[in-house]
């Protein structure tokens, strides 16, 4: 770890955010010094979590738990005390960063402390030994602990570099949380390769319209809703090289505003146990392959089983999930089973829906993000999700939910000549907004809580 953050230059930016601007050498310095206060506070801690906002200090706390050769364990901020409660004992977590004392049963230190020396026992990473255990992001029931590696990392980030031309003269902004896949990611691309890494607390339109254009950043991360509202709010191009969009395939409308504005979209698609991206589509191709997340990132292999489910297979995919073997979901021959649908056509992949959110109607196949992306060709539809509901005659059907206002005569006739009738939603809710998670990823298991 210590080798990714002291070969760039030491005067060189590498951090940015609302409270400072660090060089490499200060975030080095930075960094040991806080390692140094963590071993000296408790030498033993195996498995430390970060109970924190955005800040530079979540940066610096990142790299000081890996100076010290122990296990990252990120927590997401939104979590119920007890819910976090459960996520401790699950990963077996002995001490917690925090950026303000919490009623949690873990020693707690502040990671604004700093040591008045630096750690010099710093750890040399193996490539198989386990780095980080992260919580999958739980759109789907309850989280499991995630084992990434220092070669699942290392994998990642260099995977990036070759697919999508990462340079050490990016500079990448992270609107994202720190405690989710895609936020993390970044800390570990720019320390690997040397770009200036520019972290936010939250997403907030008008300032990320305002460090594109000021900033000249070059790389950034989003999902399709973030996506929408810049777009709503006046995005254009300025010095972007990239704009990365996963979390499901973006809806069609906003890939044709993209492109009249040339923003160089690029779809892709990964998840918490494939340590980011495992296939991305380049924004040469965002246009000629509709839906698509593109071709798998070499050296990762993708294939889809005979039940229609994505399985990958290479180094940055998990070693499995913590202490729950039982649930690990390998294949005979060493691949893993995403749980997403999908189909593959000439070497590009098309993400359908997770497998526990198909629908079954009629003994048809019915996939929510097909339904999603038909409605939010409507005007005046801000956001969008479906689920499904059971029904006597057809076993289940589709219930949709909308934010924002829309003529539904409008909307009826773009059902009609999108969808198959067996798709059409039994019924449509308004609702002020959408469950998703704190990297903007739609929750379906908890839309029917919306139900009136």
């Amino acid at each position: 770890m210590l080798e990714w953050i002291t070969k760039h230059p030491a005067s060189q930016i590498a951090l940015v955010t609302n409270e400072a601007k660090l060089t490499w050498g200060v975030l080095r310095t930075e960094s040991l010094k806080l390692a140094q206060y963590i071993h000296e506070q408790d030498s033993t801690a195996e498995r430390i979590g970060i109970f924190a906002k955005n800040s530079k200090d979540y940066v610096i706390a990142v790299h000081a738990v890996h100076l010290l050769g122990k296990v990252l364990v990120p927590f997401n901020t939104r979590l119920t005390e007890e819910e976090v409660r459960i996520q401790l004992k699950t990963a077996k977590v002995d001490l917690l960063l925090i950026d303000h004392k919490i009623d949690l049963p873990v020693t707690q230190l502040l990671m604004t402390c700093r040591a008045s020396s630096c750690f010099t026992g710093t750890h040399e990473w193996k490539e198989n030994e386990t780095m980080s255990l992260m919580f999958t992001s739980g759109t789907t029931g309850r989280a499991k602990a995630v084992q990434q590696t220092y070669g699942n990392h290392l994998a990642s980030a260099r995977a990036a570099e070759a697919h999508l031309d990462y340079r050490s003269s990016d500079r990448m902004l992270t609107v994202t949380p720190l405690f989710h896949m895609s936020g993390l990611s970044q800390v570990y691309r720019s320390a690997i390769i040397g770009s200036t890494l520019y972290v936010e607390p939250r997403f907030d339109v008008e300032r990320t319209l305002h460090l594109i254009e000021t900033e000249g950043i070059t790389q950034l991360s989003l999902v399709s809703i973030m996506l929408q509202r810049l777009l709503d709010a006046g995005l254009e191009k300025h010095h972007l090289r990239t704009l990365l969009v996963g979390g499901g395939p973006v809806p069609r409308p906003l890939l044709e505003e993209a492109e009249r504005r040339q923003l160089p979209i690029a779809q892709t698609y990964g998840m918490t146990e494939t340590c980011s991206q495992v296939a991305t589509l380049l924004p040469s191709e965002a246009l000629s392959h509709i839906g698509s997340s593109g071709r798998a990132i070499a050296p990762t292999m993708i294939r889809i089983s005979q039940d229609g489910e994505i399985e990958v297979k290479g180094p940055t995919v998990t070693s499995g999930y913590f202490e729950q073997p039982e649930s690990d979901n390998w294949t005979p021959d060493g691949y893993w089973k995403t749980g997403d649908l999908g189909t593959m056509r000439d070497g590009y992949l098309y993400v359908h829906d997770r497998r526990s959110d198909l629908i079954i109607s009629g003994g048809e196949n019915v996939y929510p993000a097909e339904i999603e992306a038909a409605m939010f060709r409507c005007a005046g539809v801000q956001d969008v999700g479906v689920t499904k509901q059971a029904h006597p005659t057809w076993g289940e059907v589709p219930l949709a939910f909308v934010v924002g206002s829309y003529d539904p005569t409008e909307m009826q006739g773009i059902l009609d000549s999108q969808l198959a009738k067996y798709k059409h939603p039994i019924a449509i809710y308004h609702v002020p907004d959408l469950p998703r998670n704190a990297n903007g990823k739609l929750m379906r298991h908890r839309l029917k809580e919306l139900l009136p």
